[in-house]
C-alpha cells in the first residue's frame, strides 16, 4: 500500500515520463537494483522534468534548481528485466524552493516500485546563494502541470 503523498500517487497524470534502462552495475548480489540506483533512476526523472520544462541549456545557465532534501520510499524490488520510467511533477512551489514528486513505475504492469519527494531549492551559481524561484520558472512549471501552483 502506497502511503499518503500531496498527489495520488497511482493515478497522477505525472506530466513527465522517462524511460529507465537497467544495467548490471545497477544490480546488487540479490539481482535487484540496490538503493543507490534507484536514486539515480529519480536522478534521471528530475533531469528529464527540469530539461523538459526549462529547456535543455537550464543547467548550464548562472541560476538553477540544487536538491536540498528528499525521501523515498520503497514499495517492490526492481529487476534487470523490468520495463520501468520514473515519472514527475511539481505539486509546490514556494518563494525559493519547490517540491517534485516521483514514482518509480513497472510500465507492464503499472506498479509503482518506489516514489521520491524531493525539496529543491533555487540557487545562484555567481552569488553561491539561495534565490526565489523566477516568476519565468513558475510560469514555464505551470504551463507543463496544467495548473497554476
Amino acid at each position: 500500500m502506497i502511503k499518503q503523498y500531496p498527489l495520488d500517487v497511482q493515478n497522477y497524470p505525472f506530466s513527465v515520463r522517462e524511460t529507465v534502462q537497467i544495467r548490471f552495475n545497477d544490480l546488487d548480489g540479490y539481482g535487484h537494483a540496490n538503493n543507490s540506483s534507484m536514486q539515480s533512476f529519480f536522478d534521471l526523472g528530475r533531469a528529464a522534468y527540469m530539461t523538459r520544462v526549462m529547456g535543455p541549456s537550464f543547467y548550464k545557465e548562472p541560476q538553477t534548481l540544487l536538491v536540498v532534501s528528499y525521501t523515498t520510499d520503497f514499495m517492490r524490488q526492481v529487476f534487470l528485466e523490468d520495463d520501468i520510467e520514473v515519472r514527475a511533477a511539481v505539486y509546490r512551489i514556494g518563494t525559493r524552493s519547490l517540491n517534485l514528486l516521483m514514482a518509480l513505475v513497472d510500465r507492464r504492469t503499472g506498479q509503482t516500485c518506489a516514489v521520491s519527494d524531493s525539496v529543491m531549492s533555487g540557487y545562484d551559481k555567481r552569488t553561491c546563494k539561495s534565490m526565489p524561484i523566477p516568476q519565468q520558472w513558475r510560469e514555464a512549471i505551470a504551463k507543463i502541470e496544467g495548473r497554476e501552483l
